[in-house]
């Protein structure tokens, strides 16, 4: 069982900022994380769009803030669980017992939810039987490095993310097909010279249609895809990568013993706590009189949740105020000093 101090549940930007403030304090945390990286909302929705509210930062693009997020929070060497979902949070003698749905087990003092919308899960293929070659043959999320040995392989999705995936893996497989539903797909300039770079050279093709069935006993053999001219076209294939966008899944709160208010949790403005005594809601997932859904008023309740988490751990010394400016024990904590 994994121990630490705090077990943040989502590593969005609020997630992330939780994480540094506790690194702050001094303590130790483990972060889960639906998606495969970091960055929640902000990186899966929205990477490309500029915020204009962060301070000091007259400018911003979504992905280059969880980015520089995660660039603040290295010194406190926060240990991530990416690609998988809170199943359980049992408390057990003042600590918090935490399994996920890949069978991790953490422990620790405190729990914060900072799950936003909810857990990022990828969309799945409506395709009948095609279950079974999940994890095996069927990727939604995994690193594409893990397939470069891999010889016919398709990618489905009309998402950047399906675009970049076909471009890398048609570059070491013998064979990349991307399907996609939409008739022109939106690509930058350097994707398309890409793409018709591997074109040319016989790596890499397009079909626009939509897969209708997968053929294979023990391992996928072929795909069955429809085109837009109601044709129909087999595909020799042995790895699908399904690329079709994400998905927000709702939180399992009443399981968890938490109370919710119109599906989000309510918290006390002063620390941030929930009704279970040691666990917090910080972001978009919480509510209380005069909340407002802004990633600065996230990073607010991350900074008064970190000194409550603190001052509960250790409620007979004061929790003081620090300054990164002159404190040289925050300093030290930086790595700065």
């Amino acid at each position: 069982m994994n121990q630490t101090d705090v077990i943040i549940v989502g590593a969005g930007p609020c997630g992330l900022f939780q994480a540094f403030q506790l690194g702050l304090q001094g303590l130790q945390c483990h972060l889960i994380e639906a998606l495969p990286y970091a960055g929640g909302q902000c990186a899966e929705l929205y990477p490309d769009k500029p915020i204009y509210d962060i301070p000091g930062i007259p400018v911003v693009m979504a992905g280059e803030l969880s980015d520089q997020l995660c660039e603040q929070l290295r010194p406190f060497q926060p240990v991530f669980h990416f690609s998988q979902t809170v199943e359980a949070i049992e408390p057990a003698e003042g600590r918090f017992t935490v399994q996920t749905s890949t069978g991790t087990t953490l422990s620790a003092e405190s729990v914060v939810i900072a799950t936003g919308a909810g857990a990022f899960t990828p969309v799945k293929l409506r395709v009948e039987g095609i279950e079974r070659f999940e994890n095996k043959h069927l990727f939604y999320a995994e690193a594409e490095s893990t397939h470069t040995s891999l010889k016919q392989v398709a990618v489905t999705g009309d998402t950047p993310s399906a675009i970049d995936t076909a471009i890398s893996i048609a570059a070491s497989s013998e064979k990349t097909t991307l399907i996609h539903r939409k008739r022109r797909l939106q690509m930058e300039p350097h994707q398309q010279a890409q793409i018709a770079e591997l074109e040319q050279a016989d790596k890499l093709q397009l079909v626009n249609g939509k897969i209708l069935a997968a053929a294979g006993e023990t391992a996928l053999e072929s795909l069955t895809v429809q085109l837009k001219s109601r044709e129909e076209l087999t595909l020799t294939v042995d790895t699908l990568l399904a690329r079709l966008g994400s998905s927000p899944k709702s939180n399992a709160f009443d399981q968890w013993n938490l109370s919710t208010e119109r599906n989000l949790l309510g918290v006390d403005a002063a620390d941030f706590s929930t009704n279970l005594d040691g666990t917090y809601a910080i972001g978009d997932i919480n509510t209380y009189p005069g909340k407002r859904k802004l990633i600065l008023c996230g990073f607010h309740e991350a900074t008064l949740t970190a000194f409550a988490i603190a001052k509960k751990r250790k409620p007979s010394e004061p929790i003081h105020t620090l300054y990164t400016t002159t404190s040289t024990v925050l300093q030290q904590r930086l790595g700065v000093a």
